[in-house]
């Protein structure tokens, strides 16, 4: 992968969840992952796997959801609304 950009994980301070360029792209920069990394060894290095195309997140949240791992919280105001 080639990331573009990361953020800490909220869950757990140690890991990173990374966007850019898949390592299976074929050099034209269009197919996109996501990645959900942790770091090992004495150099910290990113471990390898983890990787998804982002097109397939919407259909692994709808099937976490409807197989009870995992619940949307919504707050009582949009963040967006002015």
């Amino acid at each position: 992968m080639q990331t573009a950009f990361s953020e800490p994980a909220k869950n757990n301070s140690d890991c990173e969840i990374r966007v850019g360029v898949a390592s299976w792209d074929d050099g034209t920069n269009t197919e996109k992952s996501v990645k959900y990394t942790w770091f090992v060894g004495e150099n910290q290095k990113a471990a390898r796997g983890g990787e998804v195309p982002v097109d397939a997140l919407p259909q692994m949240l709808d099937f976490a959801i409807r197989c009870g791992y995992l619940r949307l919280k919504h707050d009582d105001k949009p963040h967006n609304l002015k």
